[in-house]
């Protein structure tokens, strides 16, 4: 009957969500719920990746809580902008890493508003902002998750870290503790009536671990003849730019396929930007790898001929740009520019009709074994002496453009 087909309905919409289609969810910038264990806090907690902050998301998270939006990363990055914990005796029970509250005061007034503390999320996940520019103390919360993730410590600061870290956003995420409209906790009980009146993905902390224990290896290579060289790879950071106003049917698939091969192979942090077009994307490669904040770009865009010799210019253009800036910086810069004579050429090498095979996996593994070549041999160079280490130096750029130290730390 219509009646029982509606029970069905609703008893499958409330339940907890399965891990992967959470990290999926996550991945697009929506929000999912985390519930910890009822031996535990009992609480549920609303987080959301830190990139995708926006007034809305912000207001809706201080309207349905205690009005208190914390912030999740590790405390590497949290020292690196100039903040410090908020005491070095921490007695809370469950033992939080709570570093002093802060807000970035580039484009904020006060700080208080949803608008500002989206700004605040955003601007902590960008490397390249500078300590100055964070207030001590603030209106955003930071809190450092234990890098062992939830297999370490099963709270919801390490969900929430495990959730940027699994879909491959940045490190960042925000996270806050829910309510009822009396001011109570929001409990596990009560928790899925309230991902279902606002439409939001539940899961467990339980989920989290089990999902980890059946993927011992996460993340690893989708490319198993790079699994030797790959494995326990630690690169800090990597950066891709993408075409996001033309031809973005073909360009989304292919930067979600490069930023999955980077997020596999233990790269810990993924920066997408947007620009206009292809043709702006050399530019503004390059105001990047002035920064030395990047180990790799992937530039990845899409031309389609057309009738005129634009399509011969630009594409002249572009390609001499990207192999300019390997030249010039030696950082790797991945050519990820679809040059195609129609739009089923370019829909075919996104993966997008039967039989075509997305690129943009192979543009992520070529990043990194790229990164890998030159890490590899600039450890080893720098171990020889001086008249050798320019032999070996002048020898090895003849081969391959890739040669510096890999990451320039300030």
């Amino acid at each position: 009957s219509a009646s029982h087909l509606r029970g069905c309905a609703a008893a499958l919409v409330m339940s907890w969500a399965d891990v992967k289609v959470a990290l999926e969810a996550f991945a697009r910038g929506e929000m999912v719920m985390v519930v910890d264990s009822s031996d535990r806090k009992d609480e549920a907690n609303i987080a959301f990746a830190a990139d995708h902050a926006s007034a809305e998301r912000m207001a809706f998270a201080i309207r349905n809580s205690a009005g208190i939006v914390f912030v999740v990363s590790d405390a590497e990055r949290f020292e690196h902008f100039g903040l410090h914990p908020a005491t070095h005796s921490s007695t809370a029970r469950f033992g939080s890493n709570a570093y002093i509250s802060t807000t970035y005061l580039p484009g904020s007034s006060s700080g208080l508003s949803a608008a500002d503390r989206a700004t605040t999320a955003r601007a902590l996940c960008n490397r390249s902002n500078r300590a100055e520019a964070f207030s001590k103390p603030g209106h955003m919360f930071p809190v450092a998750a234990d890098l062992g993730g939830v297999l370490q410590r099963q709270g919801h600061t390490e969900a929430a870290y495990d959730l940027c870290r699994l879909s491959g956003r940045a490190p960042v995420a925000c996270l806050a503790e829910l309510t009822n409209d009396d001011g109570s906790v929001l409990r596990r009980a009560d928790a899925l009536a309230f991902a279902q009146r606002h439409g939001i993905l539940a899961i467990t902390v339980e989920q989290l671990v089990a999902h980890h224990k059946q993927h011992p290896d996460f993340p690893s290579p989708p490319n198993a003849d790079s699994a030797p060289s790959i494995r326990g790879l630690d690169l800090p950071l990597a950066d891709r730019y993408r075409d996001a106003r033309w031809n973005s049917t073909v360009c989304e698939p292919l930067v979600q396929a490069a930023k999955q091969a980077l997020a596999s192979c233990n790269v810990r942090e993924i920066t997408v930007e947007y620009v206009a077009g292809s043709y702006e994307v050399p530019a503004a490669a390059q105001t990047l790898l002035e920064t030395g904040l990047y180990d790799g770009i992937i530039c990845v865009g899409c031309l389609i001929k057309g009738e005129t010799m634009h399509f011969e210019y630009v594409n002249e253009a572009v390609t001499r740009g990207i192999m300019r800036l390997n030249l010039d910086y030696k950082i790797p810069v991945i050519y990820g520019i679809l040059s195609v004579l129609n739009e089923d050429q370019a829909k075919a090498r996104a993966g997008l009709t039967d039989g075509g095979v997305n690129l943009g996996k192979d543009w992520g593994i070529t990043c990194v074994e790229s990164c890998l070549l030159k890490k590899r041999f600039a450890e080893s160079l720098a171990f020889d002496a001086a008249p050798s280490f320019a032999a070996a130096l002048t020898g090895f750029n003849s081969v391959d453009p890739y040669v510096e130290p890999v990451r320039r730390r300030r």
